[in-house]
């Protein structure tokens, strides 16, 4: 005992400096404690420990102190005086000027006995370890890990809200003493509660508490990787499939997924699936372009999805149902296991199809019949109506329907300020063209009075 467990921490741990050394005497009396205790005198061994434990405590003499308390606790506990135990535990901590040092050696001496107590004895414990450590910054980790057992058995129990209110409020990331993997560990523990019992708001705030850059270090695959897995879920929930796609991108880039080809197959094809799910910007052209030039070897190996990539690249119309119409339902994805919502993705996959016809209409015809854009893109009147609208709300084509004429004419009409700087363009093309051109005429006509003048005189 007496080492200090929490170096990082500095002078918070840091006790006065020793004005007196009772090293023997404490040695002494342990000694004789033990032979008391053998005897069945603890009370009275720890009598005479508390008349010491204080001379200690005054002088602060942390090692000896620390040798005391410890020895008083692991008494009561070898004799499973439980209520004794609990009662020193708070009342040695709660001394007057009692050495942070002592307190932390007997804290880790406590929960160094959890694992082999029943269940309603390990939440006794834990209560009393918590009124110990409650608002002591030096003995902040150790609480946050009680917290995080005393979660564990809630959840056991079938009780994940309780569970979860219990993890939530525990700020692990402003603990300098923790390691960066148990912080890291203690978060995504945060999110997976909190996505159970369904509060996606609290989801956003705590995944802001993990730095992404942190995930990307060798040793931190599998945290990358399942909190790539925590952050589906809730773009899932939030249905935005670009960020969907961009969670996969991640696991898909991972080392370790890499190295095994199933698992990158699959946050490959998943990561195809929801690109395309995606409505349609920038962002989502580029990272289609970006898929099928760079990962184009990986796509040979999963042909139905490297076919959906070049569907959606090209500028023609694509049928319904898309000819591997079976091999995609099979895909997770379109499945209600494991996440929620398959019929309604599978919805959007026609949507998205339906949107990208309308976008390569858009481009090859000014003006259509609305029965022979109907035909196209294979929908009744008024639903065609509904995703052009749609469409021209959201400014993913420019397009204007003439009921009464049943006509639609697609592209933006020009403004006034437009067409004046059309015109103001043509005609500085013009005046570019004319004054090469006269360029070119002086040029000849200084080259052929150049040659006169060298041609033989007869």
């Amino acid at each position: 005992m007496a080492v200090n467990l929490n170096p990082e921490l500095g002078s918070l741990v840091n006790d006065p400096k020793a004005t007196e050394d009772f090293t023997k005497e404490t040695d002494e009396l342990v000694a004789r404690a033990g032979t008391m205790q053998q005897a069945g005198r603890i009370d009275e061994a720890v009598e005479e420990m508390l008349v010491l434990e204080k001379k200690c405590r005054m002088s602060s003499d942390a090692i000896s102190t620390s040798k005391l308390l410890c020895k008083i606790c692991q008494m009561y506990f070898d004799a499973k005086e439980w209520s004794k135990l609990k009662e020193h535990i708070v009342l040695l901590a709660k001394k007057r000027g009692q050495l942070r040092r002592a307190i932390m050696d007997m804290v880790h001496l406590a929960m160094s006995w959890l694992e082999g107590l029943d269940k309603e004895k390990q939440i006794e414990l834990i209560a009393c370890l918590n009124d110990v450590t409650d608002g002591k910054i030096f003995v902040e980790v150790e609480k946050a890990r009680l917290t995080m057992m005393l979660s564990q058995m809630k959840e056991e129990e079938g009780n994940v809200e309780e569970a979860a209110n219990l993890l939530q409020e525990v700020q692990v990331e402003a603990f300098g003493a923790m390691e960066a993997r148990e912080k890291t560990e203690y978060i995504l523990n945060q999110i997976r509660l909190v996505i159970a019992k369904k509060d996606f708001v609290r989801t956003q705030i705590i995944s802001k508490k993990i730095n992404p850059k942190l995930l990307d270090k060798t040793e931190f695959q599998d945290l990358k990787i399942k909190y790539n897995e925590f952050m589906v879920v809730y773009w899932l929930h939030e249905k935005k499939f670009l960020e969907v796609c961009k969670c996969y991108l991640s696991i898909f880039n991972t080392p370790s997924v890499q190295a095994d080809e199933p698992k990158w197959s699959a946050a490959l094809t998943a990561h195809v699936i929801y690109l395309v799910l995606a409505p349609y910007d920038n962002e989502q052209a580029d990272m289609l372009n970006k898929l099928n030039t760079l990962e184009a070897k990986k796509l040979d190996k999963v042909p139905v999805f490297k076919l959906l990539i070049k569907l959606f690249l090209r500028k023609e119309l694509m049928a319904w149902p898309l000819k591997d119409d079976a091999a995609l339902k099979d895909h997770p994805a379109f499945l209600d296991k494991p996440h929620e919502g398959a019929s309604a993705r599978w919805d959007m996959l026609k949507k998205r199809v339906v949107q990208h016809n309308i976008k390569v209409i858009s481009e090859y015809y000014e003006h259509l019949h609305t029965a022979r854009f109907c035909e196209l893109i294979g929908l009744s009147d008024k639903e065609a109506e509904e995703e052009l609208s749609e469409l021209v709300c959201s400014k993913f084509v420019y397009a204007k329907i003439d009921r009464p004429a049943g006509q639609i004419r697609f592209g933006q009409k020009q403004t006034y300020t437009d067409r004046l700087n059309n015109w103001s363009d043509s005609i500085t093309k013009m005046l570019d063209l004319v004054e090469n051109s006269c360029h070119l005429i002086q040029k000849e006509q200084m080259v052929h009075a150049a040659r006169s003048k060298l041609k033989p005189k007869k």
